[in-house]
């Protein structure tokens, strides 16, 4: 099947899903693969960017304000 079949045929199914939930996981998947594979990061680069979007999935962040007092602190150390 040529490039521009497997496209066509990719439209296709995206038009006939119904589940909002089923078409963001295809496009987290397809987008998050795209980036990696368009970029031209080391596998160790790629891996700590992987790292990274899931601490934000599960919320595991902190605000730019929390971080610079904390930057403030430490240069008051």
């Amino acid at each position: 099947m040529s490039s521009i079949e497997l496209k066509s045929n990719f439209h296709r199914l995206i038009d006939i899903i119904q589940d909002e939930r089923m078409l963001q996981g295809l496009y987290d998947c397809v987008a998050d693969f795209a980036i990696v594979n368009d970029s031209k990061l080391s596998a160790s680069q790629i891996e700590w960017m992987q790292q990274s979007m899931s601490q934000i999935e599960k919320g595991q962040v902190i605000s730019n304000e929390e971080v610079q007092e904390n930057v403030k602190q430490w240069l008051t150390k």
